[in-house]
């Protein structure tokens, strides 16, 4: 007795893939080419002949009655002779009459039965040719059935979606927290098996990198979770200055190459004096002391001595606001610590980010930690098989696009979920392949469809358009009381004279009861294949893409130059359903309106 795999043991397979596709069987069947045979005709040849056999035949009986009339006449004329030779003659002729008369109306009058049998024939004919080649047309089309049944129950239902081969970076922008959960489940899962060693960092607090982690282990592979990271550690002197100035500049718009250049050996200076234990904290303790403030405990005598001995005091009074500058911004790090660095040996490392309430280092922090990957991955491109960025919003665009570079030389997978079409996700869309899930912003939505272009349409399954994300976790707590008073009263009397007897009762009854129940839907809604065999064909507008179901997404691929626009279904229980392929499947061309046995529905927009 063999064991079905479990649920991670079925994602975890090689090849990546994004999702499904759901592949509606029904549309593939065509119709048989052949028009079906008709039953011929009798040739009208046939026909005349008896419309003139019917009017010979008329004509035959006005001749036999004309006949009969005159040797009728010729009879009584003969009959009134004295002669008996006369009379004779008469008598003969007028039989001769009747007898040519009577035969020629007999022998006229058997012409439309001939012609009659002849149709007859004729039909009976064209029925024995009809039956066969019916029986002939019938066996075509029955064979032509069973190699179409053949072919469709050969095909899959669900086909996986997989990025472009040479494409190296997936943007996936919008979404609801169930969807880039369930997404990084199956496609986390699939690039675990497939990539090898990954990093994945969540900057929105909500760790939806639960159910890839229990994958993961579930498959044998090992896990690291940080929930504190100092983003400055393992980085060289070099390395930590030229992060440090990126983030504090950026691409502001009035930063000059002359103040990002003094910083720049500014920074190098101090931290030259504080390597090779060189932490933020330690960094910015000696800023305070170049700017005169009390001994810091984080640095010894001999460093502090040599930090004055860097500058004269005039020269330090002048760099003052620099210095200030410098500590306002990475004041908000002083706390940041833990580990130096992931581990190296983890298949896979999370790095999840806590609701931090102070918005200006949380924003430092998604930089500097960008950055600190970039400058790992330019140190060493082969050891990182794919890197998952969620939640992307807030983090400079130069950066991710520098980063986006460096994971297409070193053959990294970038992925890089934003929540939203706007400011940095905006000025990147398009650099990579691209999907969109869920956007509730109208005016974001309308930014999506223009970019895959309102002209294409996709089809989604019954299945993901009925289930959502809602529906697939439960909680609930219920509270309850009740209160119940009842009194009741009876009385009775019998009396033995005159066998009477009364009774009398009474009753009351008061109840009081409440309760409240509150409940978040996290059961599972599922249906098996029969359930997802409907199809609806959407156009890409705004409200279509405003009511995205949480588990789809539509991507935006590049074949031979042409935009492909394909519905992807992400939940990761497809994987449990018959026929479902987890690899891309080559399908023939759909029929032509005129071929095809079973059209496509109409569309239906959401919500109708």
């Amino acid at each position: 007795m063999t064991t079905e795999p479990s649920l991670p043991a079925r994602l975890a397979v090689s090849g990546e893939r994004l999702g499904w596709t759901f592949i509606d069987r029904d549309r593939y069947w065509r119709r048989f080419p052949e028009q079906a045979p008709e039953l011929g005709e009798v040739p009208a040849e046939l026909h005349r002949r008896v419309e003139m056999a019917e009017s010979d035949g008329r004509r035959a009986l006005r001749v036999g009655g004309i006949g009969i009339v005159l040797a009728l006449i010729v009879g009584v004329c003969g009959a009134q002779m004295v002669d008996d030779d006369s009379q004779g003659a008469v008598g003969v002729l007028a039989v001769l009459l009747l007898i040519g008369g009577v035969g020629l109306a007999g022998w006229l009058g058997h012409q439309p039965m001939g012609a009659r049998q002849a149709v007859r024939s004729a039909e009976e004919q064209l029925r024995r040719e009809y039956a066969d080649a019916y029986a002939d047309w019938d066996q075509r089309r029955v064979w032509f059935d069973e190699n179409q049944q053949e072919a469709v129950d050969a095909m899959p239902e669900w086909s996986a979606v997989a990025p472009t081969a040479g494409n190296r970076r997936v943007d996936i922008v919008g979404g609801s927290t169930y969807g880039w959960e369930a997404l990084l489940t199956v496609f986390g899962g699939s690039l675990l098996a497939t990539r090898g060693r990954m990093t994945l960092v969540d900057f929105t607090g909500e760790a939806l990198c639960g159910e890839l982690i229990e994958l993961a282990r579930a498959t044998g592979r090992s896990v690291a979770e940080l929930t504190r990271f100092d983003p400055t550690g393992g980085l060289e002197l070099d390395e930590l200055v030229a992060c440090l100035v990126d983030a504090m500049y950026g691409d502001a718009p009035g930063a000059s190459r002359a103040d990002r250049s003094q910083d720049t050996l500014l920074l190098t200076e101090v931290c030259g004096v504080l390597s090779p234990e060189l932490t933020v904290a330690r960094l910015l303790a000696a800023v305070r002391v170049l700017l005169d403030r009390p001994a810091q405990d984080a640095l010894t005598p001999a460093e502090t001595d040599r930090l004055l001995d860097l500058r004269t005091d005039e020269s330090r009074r002048h760099l003052q606001g620099r210095l200030h500058r410098i500590e306002a911004f990475v004041h908000p790090l002083e706390h940041v610590g833990g580990d130096p660095a992931p581990p190296v040996d983890a298949d896979l490392t999370c790095l999840i980010f806590g609701d931090d309430p102070h918005s200006a280092r949380r924003e430092l922090l998604k930089d500097l930690l960008v950055r600190s990957l970039t400058r790992q991955i330019r140190r060493d491109p082969a050891g990182l098989g794919s890197l998952i960025l969620i939640g992307a919003d807030e983090v400079d665009h130069r950066v991710l696009e520098q980063l986006g570079t460096l994971c297409e030389r070193g053959g990294i997978r970038l992925v890089l979920l934003f929540a939203h079409l706007r400011d940095e996700s905006l000025r990147l869309v398009g650099g990579g392949e691209v999907a969109f899930m869920r956007l509730g912003n109208h005016r974001e939505a309308a930014q999506a469809a223009d970019f895959i272009g309102k002209g294409h349409r996709f089809v989604l399954s019954q299945l993901t358009r009925t289930l959502g994300g809602n529906e697939t976790h439960t909680e609930a707590e219920t509270t309850g009381a009740a209160a119940t008073d009842t009194t009741t009263t009876s009385t009775s009397t019998t009396a033995r004279i005159g066998h009477g007897s009364s009774t009398r009762s009474g009753s009351a009854s008061f109840t009081r009861s409440w309760n409240r129940t509150e409940s978040l839907a996290r059961g599972s809604n599922w249906s098996d294949a029969e359930a997802a065999q409907r199809v609806y064909e959407y156009a890409v507008e705004p409200r279509v893409l405003q009511d995205l179901p949480d588990y789809a997404l539509i991507m935006v691929q590049r074949d031979d130059g042409e935009p492909v626009v394909r519905a992807v279904e992400v939940n990761p229980e497809i994987v449990m359903l018959p026929r479902m392929s987890m690899e891309p499947v080559a399908l023939p061309p759909l029929p032509g309106p005129d071929e095809a046995l079973h059209p496509i529905e109409e569309q239906v927009r959401p919500g109708s």
